[in-house]
């Protein structure tokens, strides 16, 4: 039973939703936006352009079926954010921006509705930099979103693509949260049988973003921007050793940043959802109890069910920094109360 939390609101910053098109949906989005449909065995799932493609948790599209789940692990807010892989940054980018906007303002009408148990982060159409800046900040500014979620990767460009560079500038002026989910891996046609490109291709693109925002230079043009990475940081904290020898033995690593990879990679904040108790632990002794907020992938099968126990199973560190990662972190990370 996890240790007694009071003291602070208890913040999962990872946790989905999303809106779903319905006979209202206006006709140049139809085709576009994820849809209920059923498989062959009768299940419930999201089409997206019309093919089938995730099953579907009820919970992800049924915010107020969360409520209960909630409650129960003790989690007093999620933070709501799209999934990535629907993110559709392949639009065209006038209709991104359309399909953005009714993301963020279906999400914005759950936290309208329950605003002591959700905070929204936008989605935005990284495909055209310049728009996903203005739909960030409108989405900030008009909608009180406190922040973004963004995929790995843009089409194929990582996360230093020099186009992203106005956005990044707006973000870090806005004092967005960064919430970085992996989106479809590269080589996911190797990856189709057991649930590999999830297991194993959504954590190695997690770490191709990450280094990407470090060797590219990202983190040292826009060292306030507060990047968090999904999924524990992928195999980042795990082989920053690698990355640090990298810088010292190949030119190539040195050639955008003036310093190695751990004055960069201490600019990162992390999720915890890892499944694996030794795991978080080495995450929070590598990156610091500061860095560390509390995530679970709701609602999926991947998720963390119960992120508060976990966080509560966890014996090298004191009650006073569970609640850091509780909650407290992401408090001042989303520039919110955490009493």
């Amino acid at each position: 039973m996890p240790e007694n939390i009071q003291g602070g609101k208890t913040i999962d910053v990872h946790a989905h939703m999303v809106a779903l098109g319905g006979p209202e949906t206006e006709e140049k989005y139809r085709d576009i936006m994820p849809r209920l449909s059923c498989d062959a065995a009768g299940r419930e799932i999201i089409a997206v352009s019309g093919k089938p493609s995730y099953l579907l948790p009820e919970n992800l599209y049924k915010p107020e079926l969360r409520l209960q789940e909630m409650d129960k692990n003790r989690v007093d807010i999620q933070v709501l954010s799209m999934m990535a892989p629907l993110a559709r940054y392949d639009l065209d980018p006038e209709l991104g921006v359309g399909y953005s906007k009714i993301q963020n303002e279906a999400i914005a009408k759950v936290v309208k509705a329950h605003p002591d148990r959700f905070v929204g982060l936008a989605t935005v159409p990284l495909q055209d930099p310049g728009e996903a800046a203005n739909e960030l900040e409108r989405a900030m500014r008009e909608l009180g979103m406190k922040g973004v979620e963004i995929a790995t990767d843009v089409n194929g460009k990582n996360l230093d693509w020099p186009e992203l560079w106005p956005f990044y500038a707006r973000a870090e002026k806005l004092g967005a949260f960064v919430l970085v989910h992996p989106g479809v891996p590269p080589g996911a046609a190797q990856m189709g049988d057991y649930a590999l490109f999830n297991l194993i291709g959504y954590p190695f693109v997690t770490t191709l973003a990450a280094a990407s925002l470090v060797f590219g230079g990202v983190l040292e043009d826009f060292p306030r921007l507060k990047f968090c990475l999904a999924h524990g940081g992928g195999f980042v904290p795990y082989q920053r050793g690698r990355l640090e020898h990298g810088y010292r033995v190949k030119p190539e690593c040195r050639r955008k940043i003036p310093r190695p990879p751990s004055d960069y990679l201490n600019l990162l904040y992390f999720d915890t959802v890892t499944h694996y108790l030794p795991a978080l632990e080495y995450l929070i002794q590598t990156a610091g109890v500061d860095k560390v907020v509390l995530g679970s992938d709701y609602p999926f099968d991947v998720c963390d069910s119960d992120p508060v126990a976990t966080v509560s199973r966890i014996r090298s560190i004191s009650l006073q920094e569970k609640k850091k990662i509780w909650g407290k972190n992401a408090a001042r990370l989303l520039g919110i109360s955490s009493a």
